[in-house]
């Protein structure tokens, strides 16, 4: 997940990669001030004090809607929120756990540095007693949880929020207004080409006035959205099935003016969700908690969600996870929020059904009249349940420190590519240069992680 400032193409790479070394880094100190051994957990009222949680929106949008409910359970704990954009958030929680002092009591971390933060000693371990969180792992998607793992297995230190299930999200009263269909299953099976995508995106087009998508770059990308660049022994996997084909439609797009070429998280983009000149993008189901919120508030009923288009198989985007730092003076407090809002059915379906941030907690699924529900905000559609189906499809992946550099350099690369007129080929074996040119330093300390966890003998 989610909301964040713009990266400058151009520097994308070079930032991603030290935020990575930053935070493989971090030792922090362990200066908490509460003796959370104490605690008795299973009397929630004797629980008490005030916490302060960080993160980016609309996650606080998610807490509050389920903050009601958390203090029916914790009557003594009080919540601040300290929220800023994901890009701001990531870089003060790193500079507070280096520095020792100075981050919040819970704190957001987004699933492209999960790698990173899993080995950092400034967390608290959750694996640990009294925290035990080891207990909850059979209730959450495994790839999520395994993700939290350290390399050596000996320490968990995030947990899984939710998952991104990746969808595409497009205007039905566009659509219709060109004479494009919008039953979801009828879009996803005219957009399973990149033929039939480049079709929707001329009819849908008025020269610079609306386009179908923010960046073009985007629908390469989708092949990537898993994280999935490197296989167990580090090879880095650029070349999939369709690359080339998808490539050729990014490239017609951008000739023919049929992408707005921004970013998808700018300001201009960002207005254009709202006043219809953006037609659909494609993202993770958590961007349907943006659209209702913060985008297009007034545009309900004008939205609707179907499968990735190109033919892209179920993937995952993002998803977001909760830590607690060591330097916090009220872990008690700070566990007990983690644990009602990520492992109970309460906490997870009431932040769920606010902002769409589907639940990595399996529980929470039971209750199906939340899950098979109608939304009227996207058309009367049943999103969730799309959502759910495409949950219960993806596939473990090999998270790595260098996945947040590779992911800066595919837009960085792509549009680069794209400005200097390169063919497909010339495209791909550009961002795997680029790839492998960013990541260098950054995969000699994943390779050192792995050696010092005793589980590299390459």
């Amino acid at each position: 997940m989610k909301k964040r400032n713009m990266i400058k193409k151009g520097l994308a790479c070079v930032m991603a990669a030290t935020m990575t070394i930053g935070l493989a880094a971090c030792g922090g100190s362990n200066g908490g001030g509460d003796d959370v051994s104490e605690a008795d957990f299973s009397d929630p009222e004797s629980i008490k004090g005030t916490i302060t949680v960080g993160g980016w929106p609309s996650g606080d949008d998610g807490f509050e809607a389920a903050m009601e409910g958390f203090h029916k359970v914790y009557p003594n704990i009080e919540v601040e929120m300290q929220f800023t954009d994901t890009t701001a958030h990531h870089q003060a929680l790193q500079t507070a756990l280096s520095a020792g002092d100075g981050a919040p009591d819970v704190a957001m971390v987004e699933g492209a540095h999960v790698a990173e933060y899993r080995e950092s000693s400034a967390l608290t371990n959750l694996l640990e007693e009294p925290y035990n969180a080891g207990e909850l792992e059979k209730d959450f998607v495994k790839f999520k949880w395994d993700q939290c793992k350290s390399a050596d297995g000996s320490a968990v230190r995030l947990i899984p929020w939710d998952v991104g299930p990746c969808t595409y999200f497009y205007r039905t009263d566009i659509f219709e207004e060109c004479g494009l269909p919008t039953d979801p299953d009828e879009v996803a099976e005219l957009m399973s080409t990149w033929d039939g995508v480049l079709e929707v995106a001329r009819k849908v087009n008025i020269p610079g006035k609306r386009w179908l998508l923010p960046d073009a770059s985007y629908l390469y990308f989708e092949l990537f959205c898993n994280r999935d660049y490197y296989d167990e022994d580090l090879n880095l996997q650029i070349e999939r099935d369709g690359d080339l084909d998808c490539l050729n439609a990014v490239i017609k797009m951008r000739e023919e003016g049929l992408d707005m070429n921004v970013d998808m998280w700018s300001t201009e983009a960002t207005a254009a969700y709202g006043d219809g000149s953006l037609v659909s993008v494609c993202t993770g189901g958590w961007f349907g908690g943006f659209l209702k919120t913060d985008y297009a508030p007034d545009a309900s009923g004008k939205w609707g969600v179907a499968k990735m288009p190109g033919g892209v198989k179920a993937s995952n985007w993002g998803g977001s996870f909760l830590v607690i730092p060591e330097q916090s003076k009220n872990k008690a407090a700070a566990w007990a929020f983690v644990k009602y809002m990520l492992a109970t059915k309460e906490g997870q379906n009431d932040i769920f059904q606010a902002v769409d941030y589907f639940p990595a907690y399996t529980p929470a699924y039971e209750d199906t009249e939340i899950y098979n529900a109608t939304d009227d905000y996207f058309s009367g559609q049943q999103p969730k349940k799309l959502w759910a189906e495409l949950a219960k499809e993806l596939k473990p992946v090999n998270t790595t420190m260098m996945d947040t550099t590779a992911e800066g350099c595919i837009y960085s690369s792509v549009n680069a590519g794209l400005e200097q007129g390169l063919d497909a080929e010339g495209i791909r074996d550009l961002v795997k240069s680029d790839i492998e040119k960013a990541t260098a330093e950054v995969k000699e300390q994943q390779i050192q992680t792995l050696k010092d966890a005793g589980v590299w003998d390459k």
